[in-house]
Parts: structure tokens; sequence; C-alpha cells
């Protein structure tokens, strides 16, 4: 019988990259840390010494960790260790959540102020300079977009997003948590682009995350799959503990190989499938060395988003035209948490009605519309501006009373 041959992971990485394929490693069931580590583990990082590096998770809203909102801060600390052992020159964590959410409330909340301090790591809120605006190449839809500045004054980007699915987009991982990146009012910007120009079937923001594709791409991706998020994600879903993570140098291979783990067809991944074309990689997993070679055995597979959202309260008239998932995952947060308290505020025809979106046109008068794409219906009714507002600011509005400053801001 023939020996059996034992090489280290560094080694069988070394050996595919010669035979041309793309690395992606999957590690699973181990929790948040040791998940990322063993990943990261099958990687050859030593071009890495001596960089430059910025880490991006993702941390958009005020949560903690296991409500699947934001990018777990174990998964972090696990990058931050290893490049640490590398000897890398510096380490930084940077983030610009969703507009009226402050950055280091965010982070605080999330579990990345007690992490960061312990590894002594900056936290950088990408808000606090200037952007660099980035001219689009043959663009779809975007012929220039904002970037946050922070982004190119370092060597190496990594991308860390949490895994979830995404009413509009499919999912969100490593590649569309670059929209993090963007400056301020820039990420609402590719939420607002249907009455600028339509030329492709696809929806416009996935136009537009290719159009960000073909300027910002992350250099390393790690997925953290440990809780995500699924049904209605990006921030009105369900935790799902998935308990994987991902991780490659190539930004489609790693999103390709989460989207499998997560049970999710390219096929109904937009952005991916025109980011494949426009910058030549494969969404085909064939076309990837995945580590280990059974890692099918951990797909966990996630509840999709609703092909029609709707609103099931009893005694409540939802108008959506033309809305983000912001305001979607705020006005599904309000409900579930303020419905009930609503009876007081029920118009003419009993129903409490409560507005949404950019297309609003007509709504009875008395209506509640919620963020700043409604403000030319302030008239109407109660108008609640912010994009979007807390599910907390809206009760506020209405009842005219200040919210329990001690609830959490999901």
């Amino acid at each position: 019988m023939g020996q059996r041959l034992i090489i280290s992971g560094k080694a069988v990485w070394m050996y595919l990259l010669m035979k041309g394929k793309p690395v992606v490693s999957v590690s699973a069931q181990s929790g948040p840390f040791e998940n990322v580590r063993n990943a990261l583990s099958q990687l050859d990082l030593s071009s890495l010494k001596g960089k430059r590096i910025l880490i991006k998770p993702n941390v958009g809203r005020i949560a903690p960790p296991e409500y699947g909102y934001n990018t777990h801060p174990q998964a972090v600390a696990a990058i931050i260790e290893t490049l640490r052992e590398i000897e890398v020159e510096e380490i930084a964590i940077g983030e610009s959540p969703i507009v009226n959410v402050d950055t280091f409330k965010a982070f605080q909340r999330a579990g990345f102020t007690e992490m960061a301090a312990r590894y002594g790591v900056e936290l950088i809120d990408f808000n606090s300079k200037p952007p660099v605006v980035k001219q689009i190449n043959h663009p779809r839809i975007l012929n220039e977009t904002k970037i946050c500045q922070q982004v190119y004054d370092y060597d190496i980007l990594i991308s860390v997003p949490v895994a979830k699915t995404h009413m509009h987009t499919g999912v969100t991982l490593g590649i569309k948590n670059m929209k993090g990146c963007l400056y301020r009012h820039e990420k609402v910007k590719y939420h607002q682009l249907e009455y600028i120009k339509k030329e492709y079937p696809e929806k416009t923001l996935d136009s537009a995350i290719s159009d960000l594709a073909t300027v910002l791409l992350p250099d390393i991706t790690v997925v953290d799959g440990y809780i995500g998020m699924e049904g209605l994600g990006p921030s009105g879903g369900e935790p799902k503990k998935s308990d994987f993570a991902v991780a490659s140098f190539n930004p489609m291979g790693a999103d390709v190989v989460a989207c499998r783990l997560m049970g999710v067809s390219i096929d109904d991944v937009a952005h991916l499938k025109i980011i494949s074309k426009r910058n030549k990689l494969s969404c085909d997993i064939a076309d990837y060395e995945v580590l280990p070679a059974n890692y099918e055995q951990y797909i966990a597979p996630y509840q999709q988003p609703p092909k029609e959202i709707s609103f099931k309260f009893p005694g409540v008239e939802v108008q959506d035209v033309d809305s983000c998932s912001a305001c979607l995952s705020t006005i599904m947060l309000f409900l579930n948490r303020f419905s009930d308290e609503m009876n007081d505020y029920k118009l003419c025809d009993g129903k409490f009605h409560i507005a949404i979106g950019k297309g609003i046109e007509k709504a009875m008068e008395g209506t509640v519309f919620v963020g700043n794409c409604t403000r030319h219906m302030k008239d109407k009714g109660i108008f609640v501006k912010g994009c979007p507002p807390v599910a907390t600011r809206i009760y506020e509005a209405i009842v005219h009373q200040e919210p329990d400053k001690n609830e959490p801001e999901v």
C-alpha cells in the first residue's frame, strides 16, 4: 500500500496556487474565534508582514453580537491575533454605519470597543474625514462615488462581513460590505437611483454595487458565519447560528462559497453575477479550490427573503413605494415593538396608517410618514425625519413622549 501524504495547510495552499485555482478556506463548528483562526491558518499570509492593515467589519447598527446584525467581535479578534503573529506593522478597524447611527456607539454595543482596547487597536469612524471621489469607468449607473478617505491610508483592506440574507440583493457578504466604505449619505444614494436611469434588467442597487466593485474590492475576505441573519435581512430578519467562517484572497470566491454554505443560489444574487462579468472573477464554485474538500457538510440553509414583503399586523395599513431595506427593516422593528400601542392613533377607517418610500404620492390624512424620502408628504400627517429614524424616534413622534433611554437601539 502507498504511503499517505500529509502536508501543512500552507503547503496545500501553495500547491493549489500553482495549479491556478484560487483557494477558499472554510472552518466550522468551533465558534467565531476558532473558526476564523482555523480558516486563516490554511492561507499563506506571509506577504502581509510589515503591512498596514485596515479591517472593515459590518457594524452598521447599534446592536449586540447575538442579534446577527453585526460582525462578531471575536471573529475580528481572531484576525488581529493572526496578523500579530506574522508581524504586520499596524492594524486598525474602521466603519461607516447607516445614516444617523453614531459609529462609536455602534462599536460599543457590538462589543468592539472593549475588544479593540484589549488588543490596542484603533477604532476609526470613516465619516470623520472628507471623502475621496472615485470616477467609474464604463459605468452602469454611477459616474462617480464618494469613498471614505481612510480606506486609502492602509496597504491591505480586509472585509469581514457577517453572513446575512438581504431583501433587495439576496445576500450581503464581503463584496457588498464595501458599501460600508461609502461616505455618509452616499450609501443612501445607492438606494435612490431609480429616478436617474434604468437601462439594465437587474435592480439599480445591484448595478450600483457592481460600479463600486470596479474601484473598490477587498484584498482579503473573512466571512463571519457564526451568528448571521436570515429572512428579512440585513436588519429585519432573525438570527441564524450557522457557526462557520470563510477566508480567501479572492473576494468572489469567498462570497460564492459563503453563499453555498448559506444554501443560496448564485442565480439569486444579481450583484455577484454582474461583478463576475465586469471584473472577470468567476462565480462558478468549480473554479475555486475549497478547503477542506468536505466543506459541504457545514451547509446550514438560511431562510430566504420573501419575494413580496407584507406587514401582517391587525389594524395597521403600511404604504411602501420604492423604499430601501433600511426603512423596511425599521418599520418592521417599530411594528413588532409598538403596534399594540397604536390603537389610539387609528384613522377614520379604523386602521393605523404608516408610509415609507420615495414614491408615495397619495395617502390618507393623518398618516405617519417615516424617513426623509417622504418629506414631500409631511403636510398630510405626522412626518418622522431620518434616514431612517430608529423605532423609538417614530414612537416618540407619534405619542409625543421620550423613549426609554435604556432600551436597546434595535
